[in-house]
C-alpha cells in the first residue's frame, strides 16, 4: 500500500525570512507509516487547493497565538506574538479540509482554529480570564514529560481510539477554546475543567487536541493511539 501523503502547517519566523517547524511533528508522522510534507503558508485559493490535492490528511500544529478577530473579539492585554496572515490561510484550509473530507489533527492552536471555523470561542489567556482555580498548563518540565491528566468523555472518537477514560498528557499553552462549535463536541477536559479536545460530529476523524501526542508516541501508548489512528484514517481513505 502506498504511504499517505499527511501536510502539516509551518510557523514564519525571523522577520518573515523563514518556515519553522518542531521536528518531532515530522519525526511522528514518518515513524509511524507516513510521508510528511510541510504546507508553506499561501494566499492564493487556488494554491491552497493545489496543495490540498497532494495531501491525504492534515496536520495543523502549534505555534503562535491566534488573532482574536478570527473570533470576533479584541486583543486582550495578555495576548501574545501573532503572526499575520496564517490564521486567515489556516481557516482556508481548514474549510477546504472539511469539504473534502480528509482527515484533520489539530495541535494546540490547530485545535482552537478548528473551534473557530465552526463559530467557537476562545481564552486569550487562561490565567486571567477563567473563573475556575486552575491547574498548569503552560508547563517549564521538558516536552516528553507529561504534565496533567485529563478525562476522556465516554463514547467519543477520542474514548474509541485510546480505550481509557483517563490519559496523562503534556501541556504548553495560555490559550484554550471556551465556546465548542455548533459541529464539534468537547472530548476530554482538564481536572480544572477546561478543554483538552475536540471532535467533530459530522467527519470521520477530525479532532482537535491541547496536548502534544507528538512529543510523547514513543513512550506513551495513548499519544501513539491517536497518531497511529489518525495516519490509519489517512491510509484508508487513500485507498478507497
Amino acid at each position: 500500500m502506498t504511504l499517505p501523503i499527511i501536510g502539516l502547517t509551518t510557523e514564519v519566523v525571523d522577520g518573515d525570512h523563514h518556515l519553522e517547524l518542531r521536528s518531532t511533528f515530522i519525526y511522528s508522522i514518518s515513524k509511524l507509516g507516513g510521508i510528511p510534507l510541510l504546507l508553506p503558508k499561501v494566499e492564493k485559493d487556488d494554491v491552497i487547493k493545489g496543495q490540498l490535492e497532494h495531501i491525504d490528511a492534515l496536520f495543523l500544529t502549534g505555534g503562535s497565538d491566534i488573532d482574536p478577530s478570527t473570533y470576533g473579539e479584541n486583543p486582550h492585554p495578555k495576548l501574545e506574538k501573532v503572526e499575520a496572515g496564517r490564521d486567515k490561510y489556516e481557516l482556508e484550509l481548514i474549510r477546504l479540509a472539511l469539504e473534502k473530507d480528509i482527515p484533520i489533527l489539530g495541535i494546540c492552536r490547530g485545535s482552537q482554529l478548528l473551534n473557530s471555523v465552526a463559530g467557537g470561542t476562545m481564552y486569550q489567556d487562561l490565567d486571567s480570564e477563567y473563573d475556575e482555580r486552575l491547574i498548569q498548563h503552560r508547563q517549564i518540565s521538558n516536552r516528553d514529560f507529561l504534565n496533567h491528566k485529563i478525562e476522556v468523555m465516554e463514547g467519543t472518537k477520542l474514548h474509541e481510539i485510546v480505550g481509557t477514560t483517563e490519559m496523562s498528557v503534556n501541556s504548553f499553552h495560555h490559550q484554550a477554546n471556551h465556546d465548542i462549535g455548533a459541529s464539534f463536541e468537547v472530548a476530554a477536559v482538564a481536572p480544572d475543567g477546561v478543554i483538552e479536545a475536540i471532535e467533530s460530529k459530522k467527519h470521520d476523524f477530525v479532532m482537535g487536541l491541547q496536548f502534544h501526542p507528538e512529543d510523547a508516541f514513543e513512550f506513551d501508548e495513548s499519544s501513539r493511539k491517536i497518531m497511529e489512528a489518525f495516519i490509519n484514517t489517512a491510509k484508508k481513505g487513500k485507498a478507497e
